[in-house]
């Protein structure tokens, strides 16, 4: 089986993303308002996706994937790789469908080809240790395991779509 490789950086960004999940696990009501305020201004597709998962999620599953989306904006913020310009809902949808494609095309694969399939796609991010880190936190988090399946893959595949999109400004 093919193995992603790591280089300096990413080894390097482990313990930054440590001490972010460390301040996203204790966020509190100021910090929720002041960072939904930063991300509506530079990013409000972001926002506008997150906050539209509550009409499908129980609050505590809302409440982990804030974290999480709070998790990925932290990053690219101290790292001053923020997108200068708005990611649009037509650049996220080309790279969402794109990942549906691949997932879809990996299901007739046997697992040998499908763990290469997404073995390629995570090498070829630029934030590996983030994608690593937000799929340690859903493989982990009870709240996250025990969420319905259909609702934890379209929300996992926003996710991946978004990094993508921010790597890509």
């Amino acid at each position: 089986m093919k193995k992603v490789t790591y280089n300096e950086k990413d080894n390097s960004e482990t313990s930054e993303l440590a001490g972010l999940i460390r301040k996203i696990d204790t966020l509190d009501a100021q910090y929720v308002n002041r960072i939904s305020e930063e991300i509506f201004k530079h990013q409000p597709f972001f926002l506008t996706v997150l906050l539209g998962y509550r009409a499908d999620i129980s609050p505590q599953e809302l409440e982990e994937i804030m974290k999480i989306y709070f998790l990925i904006w932290e990053y690219f913020r101290s790292n001053e790789n923020l997108p200068k310009k708005k990611v649009t809902q037509a650049q996220f949808e080309k790279l969402q469908r794109g990942n549906k494609h691949m997932l879809d095309y990996s299901e007739g694969e046997p697992e040998e080809s499908r763990e290469k399939i997404y073995t390629d796609t995570m090498q070829n991010l630029k934030s590996k240790s983030l994608w690593a880190s937000v799929l340690f936190r859903y493989n982990n988090r009870p709240v996250l395991i025990n969420m319905d399946r259909e609702n934890k893959g379209i929300i996992l595949l926003g996710i991946l779509s978004f990094i993508q999109c921010f790597e890509t400004q």
